[in-house]
């Protein structure tokens, strides 16, 4: 299964890419994550938050609503209850997310230890391996 997730490039532009959250992938045995924390977040229709990068590396489990979420390039994706992204753009512009619809968003944050990367071309790690902040 791929999970989006939001990195920072070298000019400090938030991006979407995929990660893998099998190891191997297209195999069954999905990959452990340390968390160090969990909370649940609440927005009502119509929030809005400004750009910024997320202060640490968080899995996003949308509980009810739908949330709108824009890359500093522009990209906007929709995640409403049931899908689960990460956040992981910890330098740079960040992004900007928005509640839409007419539901209360509610989202499942669970701060994670390390940044999982996406497996990048010629690198020995597997796919999603995890990154060190």
């Amino acid at each position: 299964m791929k999970l989006s997730s939001l990195f920072t490039d070298e000019n400090g532009d938030s991006y979407f890419a995929d990660v893998e959250s099998a190891s191997p992938p297209d195999s069954n045995k999905e990959r452990q994550q340390d968390t160090l924390y969990w909370q649940i977040w609440e927005t009502q229709p119509g929030h809005f938050a400004d750009f910024k990068p997320t202060d640490a590396p968080k899995c996003c489990a949308m509980l009810s609503g739908k949330m709108e979420v824009t890359t500093s390039l522009g990209e906007k994706r929709y995640f409403s209850r049931g899908d689960t992204w990460l956040m992981q753009d910890l330098k740079g512009k960040g992004h900007a997310i928005r509640t839409v619809g007419w539901e209360p968003c509610t989202v499942l944050l669970c701060t994670m230890k390390d940044v999982m990367t996406p497996q990048a071309a010629g690198e020995g790690r597997a796919p999603g391996e995890y990154q060190q902040r």
